[in-house]
């Protein structure tokens, strides 16, 4: 035996047995160090026996009891507080087995700091995570073009010559949607063509509809132009002629149009490209409107009038809303 190490306190407590006892007594007697270390033990403890208890203070009690909102011992209400149902047991603060109110996590030994998230909380967190990518893609896809009309008088004679006569059964004067719908009901869309269901085919499919149109005019044809048929012609014909109107999803580049005299019809500012033949564009809601007639005559302000005033509207729901438009559109075509 080297050094008693631990065995000092055990033999100083009289916690040995008599063999160790007397093996350890024998190492003493026989080792400075070991001596000295059995010495201090034992004055140690004769030091912590005599001394004497410490005494709090008397109003000690009653003021932690204040801090924690119970009354002090003696008031009317401690009786009262103290009192516990028959049968009831005393509430003992549970501390989880292998932990306690001072420990570290179980994963600190491993670098994981932080609390661990529950499976419900993971579930939420993905949830919108989730919802911020579909929000983000529906305020891409919400975005619109900026339309720059065509202000050449030479463009305007062009529709104004495209339009469709009247009684026309050629099938590029019709949109093949509405030529069915028109169908369902008459054996040939020449046969009844029906003002009202033509206005309300454009507006089931996200157009800008007026809520009439001029007196005498009907339409002889309806359909959609462009490289992605992403233009709506409206053709009308009447007693001054003829007026074509055509819609494109965007927003209108006012500034493009400097210089171009402005017309209020309304409560809307309509830009007038040419005089002759009559060219007029306006912005109607998501829509760039476009009418061209052989001149500015009463018929084609009053389609303009009957139009819905209404800005452009480039805000966060609106930019959704014409996001999910985009997508279930797409997921209707066939």
């Amino acid at each position: 035996m080297h050094h008693l190490g631990s065995w000092v306190s055990a033999l100083a407590d009289g916690q040995l047995g008599a063999a160790e006892a007397e093996r350890a007594l024998a190492h003493v007697a026989a080792c400075p160090t070991c001596a000295d270390q059995l010495a201090a033990a034992r004055q140690a403890r004769r030091t912590l026996s005599v001394v004497a208890d410490a005494e709090p203070a008397p109003d000690l009690t009653a003021r932690l009891l204040a801090l924690a909102g119970e009354p002090a011992p003696g008031h009317p209400d401690a009786a009262r507080r103290g009192q516990r149902p028959a049968g009831a047991a005393r509430r003992v603060p549970v501390v989880p087995l292998g932990s306690s109110a001072y420990s570290m996590p179980a994963r600190a030994l491993t670098g994981e700091l932080g609390a661990r998230r529950s499976p419900r909380v993971r579930l939420a967190a993905g949830s919108l995570a989730g919802l911020g990518v579909v929000a983000a893609s529906l305020f891409l896809l919400g975005a619109q073009p900026v339309v720059v009309p065509d202000s050449e008088p030479a463009q305007a004679l062009t529709t104004l010559g495209g339009a469709s006569a009247p009684g026309g059964t050629s099938a590029t004067a019709w949109a093949p949607e509405l030529a069915t719908r028109l169908a369902a009901s008459t054996s040939s869309p020449s046969a009844m063509t029906s003002d009202a269901a033509v206005l309300a085919w454009m507006r089931d499919a996200g157009w800008s509809s007026p809520v009439g149109l001029p007196d005498g005019y009907a339409v002889t044809g309806a359909r959609l132009v462009g490289a992605d048929r992403e233009v709506l012609e409206l053709d009308l014909e009447g007693p001054h002629g003829v007026i074509v109107l055509t819609e494109q999803a965007g927003e209108l580049d006012v500034e493009a149009l400097a210089g171009a005299a402005e017309l209020t019809v309304g409560d809307r500012t309509v830009f007038v490209l040419s005089r002759q033949p009559w060219h007029a564009v306006w912005q109607a809601g998501d829509t760039v409107v476009s009418v061209v007639a052989d001149g500015q005559t009463d018929a084609a302000t009053e389609l303009v009038a009957d139009f819905p005033a209404a800005e452009y509207d480039d805000g966060l729901p609106a930019r959704l809303t014409r996001g999910w438009d985009t997508v279930t559109g797409a997921l209707a075509r066939p």
